[in-house]
């Protein structure tokens, strides 16, 4: 008998194969001196070490504070959040939601960055925005209510 070992197929009838995944959202306060070059530095290191690594999710970064989705391999994920937490360049990193999920919310997103207003009307705005589609209606709820946390907090 040979058996087939790789990437599972989305059909139903291969559920079975299909690897765990687990969702991660945290928010942190980025560095006071942050600059542009240091959060596009970040953003084209999300993408090419969470390609690699078969992560995929969501970071939103108001100017102050970051907050990231990420989604993956409950190890990668887990080595990940071990990773941004020593990541000199935010701090106060705190886990708002963990959980195991059957299906990724930004499969086609290594890592999408998204800049938004330090309001929170208009960051809600620019972040439903650039929501995909398919993004379910719980993980929606949960970026808008994570995007009015860090758009209220203020950082010193």
């Amino acid at each position: 008998m040979i058996r087939h070992i790789g990437v599972a197929s989305e059909r139903s009838d291969h559920k079975a194969l299909r690897m765990p995944l687990k969702s991660l959202t945290y928010t942190s306060l980025a560095r006071i001196d942050l600059e542009t070059a240091d959060l596009e530095a970040i953003h084209r290191t999300a993408r090419e070490v969470n390609a690699l690594e078969g992560i995929t999710g969501l970071l939103i970064f108001n100017g102050t504070h970051f907050l990231q989705v990420i989604e993956g391999a409950p190890n990668a994920i887990d080595d990940l959040v071990e990773r941004l937490r020593r990541d000199p360049r935010h701090s106060g990193l705190e886990v708002r939601d963990a959980r195991m999920v059957e299906q990724r919310s930004f499969p086609d997103w290594s890592m999408e960055l998204v800049r938004v207003s330090a309001g929170y009307f208009e960051a809600k705005d620019e972040v439903a925005d650039r929501l995909p589609a398919t993004v379910a209606p719980e993980v929606r709820d949960r970026i808008g209510r994570m995007t009015e946390t860090i758009s209220t907090t203020v950082g010193f």
